[in-house]
């Protein structure tokens, strides 16, 4: 990975307390695991490698705490103060609406069929009360579309988002979106048309 003028370094937040109990977060939030905090950590360095000097760069977060924790804790690594983390709505997680909060049992036992009838139509089903994978594309679309930097950008945000995100930038289809997952310690660097992934 290579710092290139105009690329977009695409983070996800670190592992939180709900991504240990398997709990969807969507639009709610835990803080960051021990585990989180030194994948942020390892995140932050790897950028710094790769950045150099990393004056002049865009750090835009999802405003969501989880996404901010992981940016202010990219912003030491880099030597950059809080106040350069730009709070972007456009990244934040896909809402998953009354399913935020709960596990996969408790999900069944108060929507009984509904994972089901998602798995069938997993691009535009919306969850109750929140957001489809298709609202999502829209938001990434609108994100990519509108970034105007010259300089290099570093985006944290969450992994269906990025799903999304990164679907967008490759014009993936949206079966190949579905099947992409980004791990809390990877990044991802959008630039020239291409997508390279490497470890924290």
């Amino acid at each position: 990975m290579s710092a290139t003028e105009g690329a977009i370094y695409v983070v996800r937040h670190g592992e939180t307390v709900w991504n240990a109990e398997g709990r969807r977060q969507g639009r709610m939030d835990s803080p960051l695991t021990a585990r989180g905090v030194e994948q942020a950590r390892a995140v932050g360095r790897a950028l710094r490698k790769a950045l150099g000097d990393a004056r002049g760069v865009v750090l835009e977060s999802s405003p969501l705490g989880r996404a901010r924790a992981t940016a202010e804790i990219v912003c030491r690594e880099l030597g950059l103060a809080e106040s350069a983390i730009v709070p972007q709505p456009l990244l934040a997680e896909l809402h998953n609406g009354d399913w935020q909060g709960l596990t996969a049992a408790e999900i069944d036992a108060r929507f009984p069929g509904a994972r089901d009838a998602r798995d069938r139509e997993k691009w535009s089903y919306t969850f109750p009360g929140g957001e489809s994978y298709a609202d999502a594309y829209r938001r990434a679309t609108a994100w990519l579309s509108a970034r105007k930097h010259a300089s290099d950008t570093i985006a944290v945000t969450h992994e269906m988002l990025s799903r999304t995100l990164l679907g967008a930038y490759a014009g993936c289809t949206s079966d190949e979106m579905l099947a992409l997952s980004h791990p809390h310690d990877r990044i991802y660097c959008l630039w020239g048309g291409r997508i390279t992934e490497a470890a924290a």
